[in-house]
């Protein structure tokens, strides 16, 4: 049998349990603050150095402590480089050696020639020496002094020519050490990048290592809750994958207002100004991992 008006009554039902629907989604459990993902510290090691990888020393999953040996890149290439400057610099030394030599003999000659120039400008004066001796003395004592300028003048050169070598190896040597990589922080290899016998490009990724015994998750609240979040105040944060809740403590909060975040389901909401909180979990769990969504709970 068909009901006149039936249509309109379903729609009407309908409806009503949307509203109704949308009304228990509206409200919110007692102290709830706000819900966000788990977030941790994440590092990507990378190559200082081109070079091939001769050796990887973690896998992922494992953990690694700061400081610990992570990957060797070849860097042969680069000790030769830094021998042949090392002979170079030898080679300098030497010349600073010979060029030293000169100036004392250049010293020496021009001496000779001071004594020789006064001694026959006293016999000029008398006129015990001509004219053209007494010119061609000046003349010799007029070298003799550029010879020692030009001697001592390649003294700096040699001197700027062995910084510029012994700058290119302090170089070197920090990029043969830059060969042999170490973990920069305590954490679980979460991505390896590379394997042995690939070719590492400077600035290449090879491991991604994450923090994960601190997490923290953050929220946002409007300013009539920011009372609430006082530094230091103790909250409850509760994980889907987790069974137990975990306690966290409030570590930051945002001096600032901004909009919602567009993540925010709808569009009234995301115009509103809320305040970022961190909130920072007391201990991990294995079973914990980043991106998790999780929920914080005020506990007044």
């Amino acid at each position: 049998m068909r009901i006149k008006g039936y249509p309109k009554i379903c729609g009407a039902l309908i409806a009503a349990a949307m509203v109704m629907a949308w009304g228990c989604m509206e409200k919110l459990p007692p102290g709830f603050a706000g819900s966000g993902t788990l977030e941790a510290t994440e590092v990507t090691v990378g190559a200082l150095v081109t070079g091939t990888i001769l050796k990887l020393t973690k896998e992922e999953g494992e953990t690694v402590r700061a400081d610990e040996l992570l990957a060797l890149i070849d860097v042969e290439k680069l000790e030769l480089q830094r021998a042949q400057l090392q002979a170079s610099l030898k080679e300098i030394e030497a010349e600073k050696i010979a060029a030293s030599a000169a100036v004392a003999q250049a010293s020496d000659n021009m001496d000779y020639m001071e004594i020789t120039y006064n001694r026959i400008q006293a016999l000029y004066k008398k006129g015990s020496a001509t004219q053209q001796r007494f010119d061609e003395i000046a003349t010799q004592l007029s070298v003799a002094r550029s010879g020692l300028t030009a001697a001592k003048a390649q003294l700096p050169v040699l001197d700027a020519k062995q910084a510029q070598v012994e700058a290119a190896i302090r170089v070197l040597d920090r990029q043969i050490a830059d060969g042999t990589v170490y973990a920069p922080l305590n954490g679980t290899v979460v991505e390896k990048y590379v394997e042995p016998g690939e070719v590492a490009i400077q600035g290449q990724g090879l491991y991604k290592i994450a923090d994960l015994e601190n997490f923290w998750v953050k929220i946002y609240l409007a300013e009539t809750d920011l009372g609430k979040a006082t530094l230091g105040e103790s909250v409850e944060v509760r994980v889907d994958a987790y069974a137990k809740p975990l306690r966290g403590k409030v570590t930051w909060v945002s001096p600032e207002a901004e909009f919602t975040p567009k993540n925010v389901q709808t569009k009234a909401a995301r115009a509103e100004l809320v305040y970022a909180v961190e909130v920072t979990l007391e201990k991990g769990a294995p079973e914990l991992k980043i991106g998790m969504p999780a929920e914080v709970y005020f506990d007044k």
